[in-house]
C-alpha cells in the first residue's frame, strides 16, 4: 500500500473505524498518536495518521474472518498501515481476542469492546502503539509493544500464518468485553428514549411528594425493606422494558454454535445496558424528588404529620418512596415508547441493523 516517489521519512496509518464510539475515539488518534510514536519508538520519521469513518460494520456477518475484509476493504489506499476499530466483540478458541495483526498486509483489527469501559483513549492509543512496533518491525522495537501490552494481562499469540493475536484469557477477558459493550451503548441515554415513562415516574412521584400518608409509610420502613422495595422496582423497570420492547435475542433456526456463542454475549450486554439504564433513570428521578419534598415541604409540618422531631434522613426517606413509586408507574408507560427509540441504546438493535444492511448488500450482489 505504499505509493511510489513518497518520501521514505513520511509513514501513513490509516484507521478505518465502524460509527459512533469506534469513529469518535479514532478522530483522537490524529493528535495523539504521532506524538506516541515520535516518543517510543526510535525511527526517525514523519507519522500522519487519516481516520475514515465509513461503515467497516458492513463487513458483518462472517466475524472469523473480518480481518480478511479488512485487508480487501484497505487496499486501494495509499496508507502504508491499517488500523481497523470496531465494535463487534470478537473471541476465538483462547480467549477474546483485543486485536489481530496481519503482518504481511500491515492491517490490524481492534475490537473496541475488549479494551473495557474506561480510559478508552487512552486504551485504544496505547494498542495502537503496540500495533504499529509490530507492523513496523524491527527486532526491540516490533517487541516492545507486545511486550508493554503483557503488563495489562494482554497476551500475545503468532499463528502459523504469521499472524498475531492479542488475547484475554477468561473469565476477566468477558467481563472487560461486557464493560464495553455497555460503554458503547451509552445507557444514560436510555433516559432520551424512555421520555413517555419519565413523564409517567414524574406523576407516581409528585403523588409521593404531595400525599402525607406516603411520608408516614416510608418514615415507618425498615431500612432493609426500604432497599427491598428499591430494588424490586428497578427490577420491575429493566424487565419491562426488555420484555416490553423485545430486547431479548432468540436463537434462529439456522444459526451455529459459534453464533450463540456471541448470542448469549449480545443478551448480558442488552441486560446490563438497560439495568445501568435504569439505574441512571433512577437516580435522576430520585435527585428531582428531593428536591421537590425540601421545598415543597416544611420541618414543622412534616415532624405533624409524623408525630416526632424530624432530621435530614427522613427527607431522603420520603424521596426514595416517592421515587419508588414514580420508577413502578414508569415501568408501565415505558411500554408506550417508540420500539426503535428504545432499542437505539441496546447492542442489539445495531447487530440487527449490522444484518439487515448486509442481506441487502448481497441483494444488491446478486442482481
Amino acid at each position: 500500500m505504499t505509493v511510489p516517489g513518497r518520501a521514505e521519512d513520511e509513514v501513513t496509518i490509516g484507521v478505518l473505524a465502524d460509527p459512533d464510539l469506534p469513529t469518535r475515539l479514532a478522530r483522537s488518534l490524529p493528535a495523539d498518536l504521532p506524538r506516541e510514536l515520535e516518543r517510543l519508538l526510535d525511527e526517525r520519521v514523519r507519522w500522519r495518521v487519516e481516520v475514515n469513518g465509513d461503515p467497516f460494520e458492513a463487513m458483518y456477518p462472517d466475524n472469523d474472518h473480518l480481518i480478511d475484509r479488512a485487508r480487501d476493504y484497505v487496499s486501494e489506499t495509499s496508507w502504508d498501515l491499517a488500523l481497523c476499530v470496531t465494535d463487534l466483540p470478537l473471541r476465538d478458541t483462547a480467549g477474546v481476542l483485543v486485536a489481530e495483526i496481519d503482518p504481511a498486509d500491515h492491517v490490524a483489527l481492534i475490537s473496541l469492546p475488549a479494551l473495557g469501559g474506561f480510559r478508552l483513549r487512552h486504551r485504544l492509543r496505547e494498542l495502537a502503539v503496540a500495533i504499529v512496533a509490530d507492523l513496523r518491525g524491527g527486532g526491540a522495537q516490533a517487541a516492545s509493544g507486545p511486550t508493554r501490552l503483557r503488563a495489562r494481562g494482554v497476551r500475545a499469540v503468532r499463528n502459523a500464518n504469521g499472524e498475531l493475536h492479542l488475547l484475554r484469557r477468561e473469565p476477566f477477558g468477558s467481563v472487560r468485553v461486557l464493560a464495553g459493550m455497555v460503554r458503547a451503548n451509552r445507557p444514560w441515554q436510555l433516559i432520551v428514549g424512555l421520555s413517555t415513562a419519565l413523564a409517567g415516574a414524574m406523576a407516581g412521584t409528585a403523588f409521593g411528594v404531595l400525599y402525607s400518608t406516603i411520608w408516614t409509610l416510608a418514615a415507618s420502613l425498615e431500612p432493609v425493606r426500604l432497599a427491598g422495595i428499591t430494588m424490586a422496582a428497578l427490577t420491575a423497570l429493566s424487565t419491562w422494558v426488555i420484555v416490553g420492547h423485545s430486547l431479548w435475542e432468540r436463537r434462529a433456526p439456522d444459526s451455529s454454535a459459534g453464533d450463540d456463542r456471541y448470542l448469549a454475549l449480545r443478551n448480558a450486554g442488552t441486560v446490563s445496558t438497560v439495568a445501568v439504564g435504569t439505574i441512571v433513570f433512577f437516580l435522576a428521578l430520585y435527585l428531582l424528588a428531593l428536591a421537590a419534598v425540601a421545598l415543597v415541604v416544611s420541618p414543622d409540618y412534616l415532624a405533624t404529620t409524623l408525630g416526632r422531631p424530624t432530621d435530614i434522613a427522613d427527607y431522603f426517606t420520603i424521596a426514595l418512596m416517592a421515587t419508588v413509586l414514580g420508577t413502578v408507574a414508569g415501568a408501565v408507560g415505558s411500554g408506550l415508547e417508540d420500539d426503535v427509540t428504545v432499542r437505539k441504546a441496546t447492542y442489539g438493535y445495531r447487530e440487527q441493523e449490522r444484518r439487515r444492511l448486509a442481506q441487502e448488500q448481497r441483494r444488491a450482489g446478486e442482481t
